[in-house]
């Protein structure tokens, strides 16, 4: 079972993302919050594998909330479900640790797929986002830094690289690549190192932005 918390000050959104966890055999339910303060706090308790965030709340907002839950409880992951697509507000909770970004126009098997998909470890966004993350972050081609980071990843690290802005699990990986899981561990391990990512999706993002890789959309 992936344990899900909501976080949204609207009782009809929690309503409604309750609703779809309770038809999905593999998702639970675990806690919600109608602000950001009580959001810290019942996470900090309940420790969720998945958040489900919205960005305005009353008190902490979005990327605050991001921030103390990655900190406190890392293993956590944040996907954010919101009616905005503010870019200041979009890098700011990427930079923050979130694992995903979503509309909540999306469709609720997008949504359940997204819980699923962040809760492996695979960033996940919007496909109108994932193209402003990549006019954004990769906009100016590959400099210096990339260039060094680059030469620093072996020939086999950037297949894997490659796979992982794809949104591949790693399982996914090593069917792709012909090679067993735990090795494919061990590759995003040294991928992380290199890239200096506190997780998957801080790492694809830095490489996107210095131009080492492209992200493909949803």
């Amino acid at each position: 079972m992936i344990r899900v918390f909501i976080a949204d000050d609207h009782e009809l959104v929690r309503f409604a993302l309750r609703s779809l966890l309770e038809s999905e055999p593999d998702l639970e339910l675990v806690g919600e919050a109608e602000n950001g303060h009580l959001a810290v706090e019942r996470v900090l308790e309940v420790k969720p594998d998945v958040l489900l965030l919205d960005m305005r709340m009353p008190g902490y907002g979005g990327a605050e909330v991001c921030c103390r839950v990655r900190e406190e409880c890392p293993d956590t992951r944040v996907l954010v479900l919101t009616s905005y697509d503010d870019e200041e507000e979009l890098f700011s909770v990427l930079a923050a640790g979130a694992s995903g970004y979503l509309l909540k126009d999306a469709r609720p098997d997008n949504v359940a797929h997204a819980v699923r998909s962040v809760a492996e470890g695979q960033a996940v966004f919007d496909d109108a986002i994932a193209q402003r993350i990549i006019a954004g972050q990769n906009g100016a081609g590959i400099g210096e830094e990339g260039v060094a980071l680059r030469e620093s990843l072996s020939e086999r690290e950037m297949e894997v690289l490659e796979l992982m802005a794809r949104g591949f699990s790693n399982k996914e990986i090593g069917r792709a690549l012909w090679i067993g899981e735990t090795t494919v561990k061990t590759h995003v391990s040294h991928i992380l190192r290199k890239l200096d990512g506190s997780d998957r999706t801080q790492a694809v993002l830095r490489a996107v932005r210095l131009g080492i890789v492209a992200m493909a959309a949803e």
